[in-house]
């Protein structure tokens, strides 16, 4: 009994530290200021491995971060700060479906997963667009205009990021299994 409660302990704290060094490289990341086409495919395979690694709850968490992360550093366009919610509600999607359908098929879990990130983030910047939010500048309301550049961002690049990202982080596993089989 004593044993068991001991592994338990150092399982604990092990998932632990994994997940405070998941949450440093979902802040790091963005903040080191790399484009989107770099950037996204990092954030999205870390969110996959954070899965495989510690569970889809933390990966919800660390993909919370990764947005405001990208707001801080400028990665995320000041007109999109509107979207850091919905950016984290889609890296939730990704990770959630990813995490659902992964001993199925891991193809089709990142295939479905990247699809409604996509179809969740597509759908609530067009919705911006067609009724803008009003920010509040010295007392009056002024619409938050999107530039077609910036919408685009969140649009189809999302999922090639997310493909992407999949694709990084099945290598990183593969390298990793084999990696432990020779050692």
């Amino acid at each position: 009994m004593q044993t068991e409660r001991t592994l338990n302990r150092t399982n604990t704290l092990l998932d632990v530290t994994r997940l405070v060094g998941l949450m440093a490289l979902g802040l790091a990341i963005p903040a080191i200021g790399l484009p989107q086409w770099l950037t996204g495919p990092l954030v999205n395979a870390l969110l996959l491995l954070t899965v495989e690694w510690v569970g889809v709850n933390q990966a919800i968490l660390v993909g919370m971060v990764t947005p405001l992360s990208a707001a801080m550093s400028g990665v995320l366009p000041l007109p999109l700060l509107a979207m850091i919610p919905f950016i984290a509600m889609g890296n939730a999607t990704l990770v959630s479906v990813y995490g659902a359908l992964r001993a199925r098929n891991r193809w089709l879990a990142l295939g479905g997963g990247a699809v409604l990130k996509f179809a969740l983030l597509a759908t609530v910047v067009t919705l911006l667009v067609a009724r803008p939010l009003s920010v509040v500048i010295a007392g009056q309301a002024q619409p938050l205009a999107l530039p077609v550049a910036i919408v685009e961002m969140m649009r189809w690049p999302q999922l090639a990021t997310a493909l992407a990202g999949g694709l990084i982080a099945f290598g990183a596993t593969a390298l990793a299994r084999r990696n432990s089989r020779e050692g």
